[in-house]
């Protein structure tokens, strides 16, 4: 069992309890259930994989549902999350609201981060009727012969990529100032220090994936900087610039 890698996972599902109950202070403790060893695998999610009930106006309308899979990266000793999934349903089941998604490695030609809409309008639905040719995915270039009417939720909306996504700290900020959702005074707050802890390690992550760059810029600003022995030079873009 990797120490390291598990004291970090742990950390990530406090931080996640935390996020959520800033809005909601009854919600369930987030848990990691480690799922394989070689290669290193957990899920988070909340204990009894119960969903986060939120309230409007003291009614209970809404389920969150938040889980993700973590993995070890394979370049460096930390925790990277293999998919993540947050979205709102009505409170005791239905079609989803709203998801948002993430998969680190999607197969086929979808966007790393993309949010799905649960809704219906004819423009959408005359659109998506007819067969999408220039797609790569074959559901898509076929769409105008499925049985079934297409639904908005088909799509895959992007949403920033591998490194610049939405959290889920935005998501429950969303509801607050969107749906209205009820929360104690200082959710806001605490969601958005959440956020910022989160942005800044992503900026870590960021560096250290693009150090030569990260390099150049400090120098365009005055600093000294310089790489250790062992460094190789990058010739090229790191590969998640270019993700979709």
């Amino acid at each position: 069992m990797n120490v390291g890698i598990d004291e970090q996972t742990l950390s990530f599902a406090d931080g996640l309890t935390r996020a959520v109950r800033a809005v909601c202070p009854e919600a369930p403790e987030f848990r990691v259930d480690i799922a394989g060893e070689d290669p290193w695998k957990a899920v988070v999610l909340p204990k009894e994989k119960a969903p986060i009930v939120l309230s409007i106006g003291g009614r209970e309308l809404l389920d969150l549902v938040v889980s993700y899979r973590c993995t070890m990266s394979t370049q460096h000793p930390y925790m990277l999350i293999e998919s993540s999934t947050f979205g709102l349903r009505p409170h005791g089941g239905g079609e989803w609201l709203a998801r948002l998604d993430y998969l680190h490695r999607p197969s086929a030609s979808v966007p790393c981060s993309h949010l799905h809409v649960h809704a219906h309008r004819d423009a959408w639905t005359f659109i998506m009727s007819r067969d999408g040719r220039g797609s790569k995915r074959e559901t898509v270039k076929r769409r105008g012969q499925a049985e079934k009417a297409p639904q908005i939720s088909d799509i895959h909306f992007p949403v920033g990529g591998p490194r610049l996504r939405p959290t889920l700290e935005d998501f429950l900020t969303m509801a607050i100032e969107d749906l209205g959702i009820d929360h104690p005074v200082n959710a806001r707050k605490e969601l958005d220090q959440a956020r910022a802890r989160w942005r800044m390690e992503q900026t870590r992550s960021i560096v250290r994936s693009s150090s030569d760059i990260a390099a150049d810029v400090l120098r365009e600003m005055g600093w000294v900087v310089t790489p250790p022995e062992s460094h190789d030079t990058q010739n090229l873009a790191p590969e998640w610039l270019e993700r979709y």
